[in-house]
C-alpha cells in the first residue's frame, strides 16, 4: 500500500487541493505532506479493517445465538412431547386384557381378546390433568375422512366430462395394467374396461370392490362417474419445482384456447406433486380364496393382525430395528448396508416371494432372530414374530411399500425412512410423525434413531400405542366410509349429469366381477364365492337362479381384447387376431357396443 501511496502522492495532493482555498493550496510536492497523507490513509484503512472484523464477529455471534435459540426451542418441544407422552402412558398403562375400542362408524369393530398397544397396563387410571386414560387413547381411534377427502379434492373446483376422457387417454399412454371407468347411476354400478391385463386378472376385481362395498353400506351414495388407474404410481405429475416436468405437464394439458384440462383420475398413491385423487390399492381387497400372493383381504387380515399384535408385551420386545422382506430397491439396499455396519441397532432379513416354498423355518426357530446385521434367504418371520421387535422399519420398495398399515398394528414404533417415499396411500394423510410413527430422512440415520429411542423409551412406547390405536380403527367398514365420503364430495364438483356409457357392464355382486374377468371356467372355480349376500340387489327368497349370473347381474360380458394385451411389437402384437386369438375369454366388440365374448366362447359364458 505505501509504495502505491508514495507513487500516487500527486493524486492525494490533487484531492487535498480540491478542498482547500486557492490561496492556501500547496505550490509544490512537499515530501512531508505526502508522508502525512499516506499515514492518514493507512490509519483510515486500519480503522476500516477493524470495523469489518467487528462486524464479522457480530454476525458470527448473532448466528450462534440463533442456533442456540433453535436448539433450545427444539429441546423444549422434545421435553414437552415427552411430558405429554409420559402422562398418556402413565395414565393408560394398557394391558393385554384390554380390547380395542370400536371405531366411530355404524358397524363397530369386534373387540379382540388379548389386545394391547404396549403389552402392559390395565387401561384404567387418570392422567395428571384429570382426563380418563381411555379418552386419551380413544382420540386416536377415529378418522376424519371429511377433512382428508376435502384436502384431496381442494384443487378440483369443478370436474368436466371431457376431463374423464383425458383421464382414459392418460391411462393408455403410459403402460398401465388396469384402467376402468366406474359409474354409479341410481344405486347401480356400471363398469367399462380400458386396461385389464390378462396375466394378472386375479387382482382386477380388487380395483372395483371398494366402490361395490361402499355402495352396499351407503345406499344413498350419489351418482358419480370416475376413472381409476390401478397402478402403483400416480398418472398426473405436477412438479412446479422441476422445470422439465412442469413444462411437459403444461404442454399435455394447457387448459386454455380449447386445450385439454388435466385429467380427473384416481390412483393408488398420491402426493402434493401430482394431481391424482386417492383410491384404494388392490391389497385392501385381495381375493378371499387362495391366490399367488397369499395375503387375505383386509376384512380378514385386520382382526388377525390386531389380535397377533397384542400378544407381545412391550418389555419383551427386542430393542433393535427390523426389516424382513425383499431388498430389491436401492433404498432397501442402503438399509441392508447400514445393518451390516450397525448390527446392534439394525437387522435386515432378506426374503423374496419365491423363498416361501423353500424356507420352512422361522428365524426364531433357528435362533437367528436376535443376531442383527444383514442375513439373506435363511428364515422367515410370522407377523407375531415381527411384533417381537420394538422398532420396525418401513422403507421404500421398488414401487411403494404397502406394509406400513400392518406394521402399525404391532404395537411397536414404526421407523419411517422418508428417502424414496415419493407418494402416500390415502390413510397416511391421517397419520402424524412423532405421534403415530417416528420418521428419519435416510437409512444412515436409523442407528442413531434407535439409540435415541432406547434412551427415550416412554416416548417410544406412547408412539407405538398411538399408532396401533389409530390403525385398529381402520377396519373394512371404515374403508367404505372413506370411499363414500370421497365420492360424495366428488359428486358436488361434477358439472355434468351421470349416465351409463353405451356398452358399460352392470356389476351387482362380487361374483359378477369374477365371471366378467375369468380366463376359463377352471380359473373361475378357484375364486367364485357362490354367495349372493354380496349383491347390491340380492334375489328374492325362493327365486329360481339360472345362468349366466345365478342371481347376479352378469350377462356374459368380457374385457375387450385391446384392453387385455400389450399389442406392441416387443410384446403380443398378434394376441387380438380374431381368427387365431390368444384367448377367447375376451371381446372384439368396438367401444360403445356391449362387450360380448369371442363367438367360439359365447355359449361357454352365456
Amino acid at each position: 500500500f505505501f509504495p502505491r501511496c508514495q507513487s500516487s502522492s500527486h493524486c492525494l495532493l490533487s484531492v487535498h487541493r480540491s478542498v482547500l482555498p486557492t490561496w492556501d493550496r500547496p505550490r509544490s510536492r512537499d515530501p512531508m505532506i505526502s508522508g502525512s497523507c499516506c499515514a492518514i490513509v493507512a490509519l483510515v484503512a486500519l480503522l476500516c479493517l477493524s470495523q469489518l472484523r467487528i462486524f464479522a464477529q457480530r454476525r458470527e455471534l448473532a448466528a450462534a445465538r440463533e442456533l442456540a435459540s433453535l436448539a433450545s426451542a427444539r429441546d423444549h418441544r422434545i421435553k414437552a412431547r415427552l411430558k405429554r407422552m409420559h402422562r398418556l402412558l402413565r395414565a393408560a398403562e394398557v394391558r393385554e386384557n384390554v380390547s380395542v375400542c370400536p371405531p366411530p362408524s355404524p358397524v363397530a369393530t369386534k373387540p379382540a381378546s388379548g389386545d394391547s398397544a404396549t403389552g402392559t397396563g390395565t387401561g384404567s387410571g387418570t392422567a395428571e390433568d384429570g382426563l380418563p386414560a381411555s379418552l386419551l387413547l380413544k382420540a386416536q381411534r377415529s378418522w376424519d375422512w371429511r377433512a382428508i377427502a376435502s384436502e384431496a379434492l381442494r384443487p378440483w373446483g369443478s370436474i368436466r366430462k371431457e376431463q374423464l376422457d383425458t383421464a382414459v387417454a392418460a391411462c393408455n399412454d403410459n403402460g398401465t395394467m388396469y384402467c376402468q371407468r366406474l359409474q354409479v347411476h341410481k344405486g347401480s354400478l356400471y363398469l367399462t374396461d380400458y386396461r385389464a391385463i390378462f396375466f394378472d386378472r386375479h387382482y382386477a376385481p380388487a380395483r372395483v370392490w371398494p366402490l361395490l362395498a361402499a355402495l352396499r353400506r351407503h345406499r344413498d351414495l350419489p351418482d358419480v362417474d370416475i376413472v381409476v388407474a390401478g397402478n402403483d404410481e400416480p398418472r398426473v405429475p405436477a412438479f412446479p419445482g422441476v422445470g422439465s416436468s412442469w413444462a411437459k405437464t403444461c404442454r399435455r394439458w394447457p387448459g386454455e384456447k380449447g386445450g385439454p384440462l388435466p385429467p380427473a383420475i384416481f390412483a393408488s398413491t398420491t402426493s402434493r406433486g401430482v394431481m391424482d385423487l386417492p383410491w384404494l390399492d388392490f391389497a385392501w381387497y385381495f381375493p378371499r380364496k387362495p391366490h399367488k400372493l397369499r395375503t387375505p383381504p383386509w376384512s380378514v387380515l385386520h382382526p388377525q393382525l390386531v389380535e397377533a399384535g397384542g400378544k407381545v408385551r412391550w418389555e419383551d420386545k427386542l430393542e433393535i430395528a427390523m426389516h424382513t422382506g425383499n431388498v430389491g430397491s436401492v433404498h432397501r439396499k442402503s438399509l441392508a448396508a447400514v445393518a451390516e455396519k450397525a448390527p446392534r441397532e439394525v437387522f435386515v432379513n432378506e426374503l423374496f416371494i419365491g423363498d416361501h416354498g423353500k424356507i420352512r423355518q422361522t428365524c426364531k426357530e433357528m435362533g437367528l432372530h436376535a443376531t442383527g446385521g444383514y442375513q439373506k434367504h435363511k428364515c422367515f418371520m410370522r407377523f407375531e414374530d415381527q411384533c417381537g421387535y420394538k422398532y420396525l422399519l418401513n422403507s421404500a420398495s421398488i414401487g411403494y411399500a404397502n406394509k406400513f398399515k400392518s406394521l402399525l398394528l404391532c404395537g411397536s414404533v414404526v421407523l419411517y425412512v422418508r428417502e424414496g417415499m415419493r407418494h402416500k396411500e390415502f390413510y397416511e394423510y391421517g397419520l402424524l410423525p412423532g405421534v403415530h410413527y417416528h420418521a428419519v430422512d435416510t437409512a444412515a440415520e436409523v442407528p442413531a434413531a434407535v439409540k435415541w429411542l432406547r434412551e427415550h423409551d416412554e416416548y417410544a412406547r406412547a408412539v407405538a400405542a398411538a399408532g396401533r390405536a389409530r390403525m385398529s380403527a381402520l377396519n373394512e367398514p371404515a374403508l367404505t366410509d372413506f370411499v363414500a365420503e370421497l365420492l360424495t364430495q366428488y359428486s358436488t364438483r361434477q358439472s355434468f349429469k351421470v349416465a351409463p356409457l353405451p356398452g358399460a357392464v352392470r356389476i351387482d355382486c362380487e361374483d359378477d366381477l369374477w365371471r366378467h374377468y375369468a380366463l376359463s371356467h377352471g380359473w373361475l372355480s378357484g375364486y367364485l364365492t357362490q354367495d349372493n349376500a354380496s349383491c347390491l340387489h340380492p334375489p328374492r327368497a325362493g327365486a329360481v337362479l339360472s345362468p349366466p349370473g345365478w342371481g347376479g347381474a352378469y350377462a356374459g360380458s368380457k374385457p375387450r381384447c385391446y384392453a387385455s394385451h400389450d399389442l406392441g411389437p416387443q410384446a403380443q402384437p398378434h394376441a387380438c387376431d380374431f381368427a387365431q386369438p390368444f384367448s377367447t375369454a375376451e371381446s372384439w366388440e368396438p367401444d360403445g357396443a356391449w362387450p360380448k365374448p369371442h363367438p367360439r366362447a359365447r355359449r361357454e359364458w352365456t
